[in-house]
């Protein structure tokens, strides 16, 4: 094989992995692989993080997960040196003092949260 044939075939076998996600999946997860090495040995143990910077974190959480973006929030997860289990939602609106129905359930909080903030904007 020539060396334009090969040049050419590492493109197309690139377009390929970006396309059907691989590519942004394996960076993604390379990301959270040296985040967490990085923490490990940099910090020993994790710093507390403080409720308001953990509830935060958790809405950011389940916005990118809603939205698709799996490895940011692995990313996050790691940078943030939160473990990866996540609040459940029941536990996010107790502690933000939100009421969740059928309608607000199927969207992530953050977005009924901005939501509820343009809504009082326009009403003043």
């Amino acid at each position: 094989m020539t060396e334009s044939g090969e040049v050419a075939l590492l493109q197309a076998i690139k377009e390929s992995l970006q396309k059907d996600g691989t590519l942004g999946r394996l960076k993604g997860e390379i990301r959270a692989a040296v985040m967490n090495v990085l923490n490990k040995n940099d910090r020993g143990d994790a710093p507390k993080i403080p409720e308001e910077t953990r509830l935060i974190n958790e809405l950011i959480r389940e916005y990118l997960a809603w939205n698709g973006y799996l490895y940011s929030e692995e990313v996050l997860t790691a940078e943030s040196c939160q473990n990866g289990e996540r609040l459940s939602r029941d536990v996010l609106t107790t502690k933000l003092g939100v009421l969740d129905d059928g309608k607000t359930a199927k969207i992530p909080l953050l977005y009924y949260i901005v939501s509820a903030f343009q809504l009082n904007e326009e009403n003043e």
